[in-house]
């Protein structure tokens, strides 16, 4: 497995000369850049040089790589697998009413690649609904395949993303990225950081992703109440106030990032489904407290990589971290991003800073699916036999 990257940007064009000659042996070309992606000619220069490769671009909250963030640049990151196949699909349409669909459609067009290892997944991070995806998304894939990946983000303004394959991106596209063979090994880790804090509230009406009352009181006064002063920054200001989200019944906390409001009726929408009687908290962080759970992800990827193959080097680590999570610490930002090492710190890192983050729990069960996770670290790191 070979991995080779590039930058570009508006301004300054390629950091390092792309190869003049079309390479034909390369299979993925992952790139992570604004939502203001560069012109359609730009994209055909790539399809030139790499003709055989699936070419996906996701817009982001900030481009990662090897501990640095960077808003202007596209990074390009071209992957030889050796004996690793790839398997590319598209779909538009991603909105709140077609997302278990499209996540059914896809996960019938995988489930029958022989020896089908893993699914990343970079999806329209605004209008869709990624909870109805990824359920639909599950059902249909083999049990033993690894979900992870993202969705993508405009950073703070939270109103259009694009994703796209081959093509310039778009807005409601959904791109997945089958990885097939046996010599394939892949590991995930997903930490916030985040507590919860005040008093617990019933959501007592939602729809899907709205939430519009809880306790019986309208959810945007009760959530301005509690911003004071800062609800005149909102949606953007949420990202510092998420919710922590749990059923009568036990299991795990999802935590749930505000994507939209609607003043009109008074509604809250999130990335994530919050079902109507779910128990609901506010939260908050620190720097200190992300930047940790940073570390945790990258401890927990190496760790089951480990226990899938110790052979194995990762030759690849894809971070995928909330556009939150960058709100709240600001400056010190790159710190978390230094907290991602693996082996000597030779293996490449890049990713960006996403509306959602999708990989399995990493709270200690077994093999799980993937699930939408809000204000985590997500990392994924890829590597080959």
């Amino acid at each position: 497995m070979l991995v080779f990257r590039f930058s570009w940007t508006h301004d300054q064009g390629w950091a390092t000369p792309l190869p003049e000659q079309p390479d034909t042996s390369t299979q993925l070309v992952l790139m992570f850049g604004p939502v203001d992606a560069p012109d359609a000619a730009w994209f055909d220069h790539v399809a030139h040089v790499w003709p055989a490769a699936a070419r996906v671009y996701c817009s982001g909250g900030g481009q990662i790589m090897d501990g640095v963030v960077d808003d202007a640049s596209v990074i390009v990151t071209a992957v030889q697998f050796s004996s690793t196949s790839v398997h590319p699909i598209v779909r538009d349409g991603a909105d709140l009413g077609h997302c278990a669909s499209l996540g059914a459609d896809i996960g019938r067009a995988l489930a029958d690649v022989p020896a089908l290892n893993h699914v990343l997944v970079f999806a329209e991070g605004v209008a869709m609904n990624a909870t109805k995806f990824l359920t639909a998304l599950n059902e249909t894939l083999p049990t033993t395949v690894k979900v992870s990946g993202g969705l993508a983000s405009d950073g703070l303004a939270l109103t259009r993303t694009v994703v796209g394959l081959n093509a310039p991106p778009q807005s409601g596209q959904i791109v997945a990225i089958g990885l097939a063979g046996d010599a394939l090994v892949t590991a995930t880790g997903s930490v916030g950081g985040w507590e919860a804090f005040g008093p617990e509230r019933i959501v007592s009406r939602s729809e899907l992703s709205n939430v519009f009352e809880l306790d019986g009181e309208n959810a945007l006064d009760v959530y301005k109440r509690y911003l004071g002063e800062f609800a005149r920054e909102l949606p953007g200001i949420a990202l510092l106030f998420p919710l922590a989200v749990w059923q009568r019944d036990g299991g795990p906390v999802s935590v749930r990032t505000i994507l939209a409001v609607d003043d009109a009726v008074g509604s809250l929408r999130f990335a994530g489904d919050i079902p109507q009687g779910s128990i609901v908290r506010l939260m908050r962080t620190s720097t200190d407290k992300l930047i940790d759970g940073a570390a945790s992800a990258a401890r927990i990827a190496a760790a089951r990589l480990a226990a899938d193959s110790a052979a194995v080097a990762p030759g690849l680590t894809i971070c995928v971290s909330c556009i939150g999570r960058r709100a709240v610490m600001r400056s010190r930002v790159e710190e978390e991003l230094e907290e991602i090492v693996f082996g000597d710190r030779t293996v490449p890192v890049i990713g960006f800073y996403s509306n959602g983050e999708i990989a399995p729990p990493s709270d200690g069960r077994d093999f799980a699916q993937a699930v939408l996770h809000n204000q985590t670290m997500t990392v994924t790191t890829i590597g080959e036999r």
